[in-house]
């Protein structure tokens, strides 16, 4: 097994997506670091949009330098869950999240950063959706760290009436008021 390079394994599945036209969004723990504070990982979320036959067509251009199911790839889109694919060379496992209907905007919303000047830019949420998507799986897990990181980081340059908005919507706007005094940050809408 060679060691991880998560941002590079991340750019080499961007260029899959922008080649079968699907958009995506990089989430999760690299996202969480890219805008917040930096930490290790094993995985990459991305969120995609896509339908049936570009899941189809995503699964079989994986097969070269991953494990990828593509009958769990076309369900994912069927069902609104999610699918994976691990890399052969590395066993990181990227985890694919085809678009919901309220989270179709978020593309719109979405921020192509250059990381590394050896890689092309990424496309990851803007801090606000982070945000809001991390609180919703904090209700399933632990993601109150990472949140504490980003409001810490990008705190001054929030759209702070969208991610109020954004929490209400999705009912974590409890959670976001106690993360944000967590992080020493005051939210006003």
């Amino acid at each position: 097994m060679t060691p991880i390079d998560t941002v590079a394994l991340a750019a080499h599945v961007a260029s899959i997506l922008e080649d079968l036209g699907i958009r995506y969004v990089i989430g999760g723990s690299v996202a969480a670091s890219i805008l917040g504070e930096p930490r290790s990982t094993l995985d990459i979320d991305i969120m995609i949009e896509v339908d049936e036959a570009q899941a189809r067509a995503l699964a079989k251009r994986l097969r070269d330098d991953f494990y990828v199911d593509e009958l769990d790839a076309v369900e994912s889109v069927r069902n609104t869950s999610s699918f994976n694919a691990i890399h052969y060379g590395t066993s990181t496992k990227i985890d694919f999240f085809p678009a919901e209907a309220f989270a179709r905007p978020q593309f719109d919303r979405r921020r192509a950063l250059s990381i590394r000047h050896d890689l092309p830019p990424l496309y990851f949420y803007s801090a606000e959706d982070l945000i809001v998507r991390k609180l919703m799986w904090f209700r399933m897990g632990n993601e109150w760290r990472d949140v504490v990181g980003i409001l810490k980081a990008t705190g001054p340059s929030l759209d702070v009436a969208y991610v109020i908005d954004a929490a209400k919507e999705r009912p974590v706007g409890d959670l976001l008021f106690r993360v944000a005094a967590d992080a020493g940050i005051e939210l006003k809408s």
